[in-house]
């Protein structure tokens, strides 16, 4: 069974009034509303040409052609609303802009229903068969219709364009859907364009069937979940709100270092609004900050001061370079992140590290010479405070000299493989040959390769002394056991300092394991503070693992190593690069 053009053109109507209607339910979605509007004019437009195929009077079909013509005006101004909604871009849709949109379409409609005064739409009133019972009106089209057929073609191409260049910043999921958009609306416009160009060998116009089936493969992807559910307007209103609302300056300059875009934040840089900085030099704007932008395809990062508000602040700022189509450098994207605060903790810390470890060191020194003169001419009282006094320097200046080094070892030290069992042997030793009364046992597994530097040293030989230092006061003598394994499960080696004394309190272990000290809660030393860094900064832990009243345990897990792995860059640079 063949059917006719008109059961053809009625059917493709009715059908399209039935997708229409459940693209509308899913009005919710980006680019939905429009899309139900597109439907909807192509569906009335075939049903307008169907009934003009099946009408015999001319007065008649010229009514019917000036409905098609001006439901004509409908479809591309909606396909350009869903591009622009789907694309994540309403706000472009400004009032006066809607408006100018419509200017055309507005006077393109009023001319078509006065063509008959003027007929500058088209002209005659020719018919031609096309089909044994359906005559349809073929009009000379003039130049306004022309002129009109070039701005649908604008729209179009318009949205094409909008769709081309978010193909070309999406991943795969969102080309698919951009395609499928843009296949929709390109056949039936070549459709379009060549009939009414008279390049097609017949009279059936086939355009409206070409938009209502446009509409109807959109309306599926939509029913399907497959297009508007996964619209990039959301990935995009989510990146604009990160853009809009972050607390860290960031500019946008193109490949001529204009300002293109610019956040909220850094304004105030610029002493001005958004509007007044777009489109402006950087170089102009801010020669220092000009400066960090490096060559196409190059990325920076540096520290510098800038003037703000009539004082200096310091930024930490990165520059990375934006890509378009093909690896094509665009532009760079600027960050600047305010450091001011950090800056001046670091030098307020830089402050108190030199007077701990060198005017405070000297001090005592001196305070300790005096005690030194004092002591040789007082009588046996007063000797006794002195070598307190004295005892009390030694003590300070230790403390000093242990901070100084730690702090040393973890700026500039380079991480390389170290054999743990000859490391804990010679720890043992000086440790032996400094408490030749302590009984230190020591239990090592063969071939355990660490990754480490001097800093390693120094927190094994701080566990050792701090075991050696808190002995039992009941104890017939201090006994250290130092165990090192290979972890159960997991890769790194397990270093365990067991000692007969009376225990590290529950605060203590408290203070270390949460990271910070209180005016309340405070440890009694800085001992397993240290070990606690060098552990942390080799990528292991220390741990307090559960003991009786035999004494204290305290547990290292560090990372292993390869023997002759090459050796890890300094620290500091590590740090420096993390940030």
């Amino acid at each position: 069974m063949v059917l006719s053009p008109l059961t053809v053109v009625l059917l493709s109507g009715v059908v399209g009034m039935g997708v229409a209607f459940l693209v509308w339910l899913h009005r919710d979605r980006p680019g939905a509303g429009p899309l139900a509007v597109f439907v909807v004019a192509a569906s009335l437009w075939a049903v307008t040409y169907g009934i003009e195929l099946a009408v015999p009077g001319l007065s008649t079909m010229e009514r019917l052609v000036q409905i098609q013509l001006t439901l004509s005006v409908i479809i591309p101004v909606a396909w350009l609303v869903t591009v622009i909604e789907y694309a994540g871009y309403p706000h472009w849709l400004t009032q006066r802009r809607t408006a100018l949109l419509l200017v055309e379409p507005a006077v393109f409609v009023t001319l078509v229903w006065s063509n008959h005064a003027h007929e500058l739409i088209w002209s005659g009133r020719e018919t031609q068969f096309v089909s044994a019972s359906s005559v349809t009106l073929v009009p000379g089209f003039e130049v306004i219709y022309w002129g009109h057929m070039s701005y649908i073609l604008l729209l179009i191409l318009a949205g094409g364009v909008l769709l081309l260049r978010m193909l070309f910043r999406s991943n795969q999921a969102f080309q698919s859907q951009g395609l499928a958009l843009l296949l929709a609306i390109t056949v039936p416009t070549v459709i379009q364009t060549l009939f009414v160009l008279g390049v097609l060998p017949t009279a059936f116009d086939p355009t409206s069937l070409g938009y209502v089936a446009s509409g109807a493969v959109l309306s599926v992807a939509i029913l399907r979940g497959q297009l508007l559910d996964v619209a990039p307007v959301t990935r995009e209103l989510g990146r604009e709100a990160i853009f809009t609302e972050m607390d860290d300056m960031v500019i946008i300059v193109d490949d001529e270092r204009r300002i293109v875009d610019i956040n909220a934040a850094a304004t105030a840089l610029f002493d001005g609004d958004q509007n007044a900085v777009l489109g402006r030099s950087l170089p102009q704007m801010s020669p220092t900050l000009a400066e960090t932008v490096p060559g196409p395809g190059e990325q920076t990062q540096t520290e510098m001061a800038l003037d703000r508000g009539g004082s200096v602040r310091y930024y930490d700022v990165r520059v990375l370079p934006l890509y378009r189509a093909y690896g094509v450098v665009s532009g760079h994207l600027i960050s600047l992140r305010d450091i001011t605060d950090r800056r001046q903790r670091e030098q307020r810390l830089d402050v108190l590290n030199r007077l701990l470890r060198h005017d405070i060191r000297n001090e005592m020194n001196v305070v300790k010479g005096n005690a030194d003169l004092l002591r040789d001419t007082a009588d046996t009282d007063e000797r006794e405070r002195l070598d307190r006094i004295i005892s009390t320097v030694d003590d300070i200046v230790d403390r000093s000299n242990k901070i100084g080094r730690v702090t040393e070892a973890l700026e500039t030290e380079q991480h390389s493989p170290t054999a743990l069992g000859q490391l804990l042997e010679s720890v043992v030793s000086d440790a032996k040959g400094r408490h030749p009364d302590v009984a230190i046992t020591l239990t090592c597994e063969d071939d355990i390769w660490i990754r480490g530097g001097p800093s390693v040293r120094i927190a094994l030989e701080e566990l050792v002394e701090n075991a050696v230092e808190h002995q039992a006061t009941d104890a017939d003598r201090v006994a250290v056991e130092i165990t090192a394994t290979r972890a159960d499960g997991t890769p790194g080696a397990r270093v365990a300092v067991h000692d007969n004394g009376p225990g590290i309190t529950d605060h203590e272990r408290e203070v270390i394991r949460s990271g910070t000290e209180t005016p309340l809660k405070h440890g009694s030393g800085v001992g397993l503070w240290l070990v606690n860094w060098i552990v942390r900064n080799l990528g292991g832990r220390m741990s307090f693992p559960d003991t009786d009243d035999s004494g204290t345990t305290v547990e290292l897990q560090l990372p292993t190593a390869e023997p002759g792995h090459a050796t890890d860059e300094p620290v500091a640079a590590r740090r420096e690069n993390a940030d």
